[in-house]
């Protein structure tokens, strides 16, 4: 089960929380106030994700100078 980061609307109380699905993070309260004005934050690696998909990302690993994705860092090449 994924564990998504949200923001309190009320009380701006940052917080973690275990849920089933992506569609499960509609029905989480605020562990502070308990109010349901809460939001998803985008995580780091939502966006480390996300800019790895983007052109940076495994395709790009194997011309890594050494050679390998690993650029001949590991005992492999």
């Amino acid at each position: 089960m994924p564990i998504f980061e949200f923001i309190c609307g009320e009380c701006e109380s940052d917080f973690e929380k275990i849920v089933s699905s992506s569609g499960g993070a509609d029905s989480v309260d605020c562990p502070e106030c308990g109010s349901k004005s809460v939001h998803k934050k985008l995580s780091l690696f939502g966006v480390g994700a996300a800019k790895a998909s983007s052109g940076g990302g495994p395709s790009s690993w194997g011309s890594a100078p050494g050679g390998g994705c690993c650029g001949g860092f590991c005992s492999g090449h």
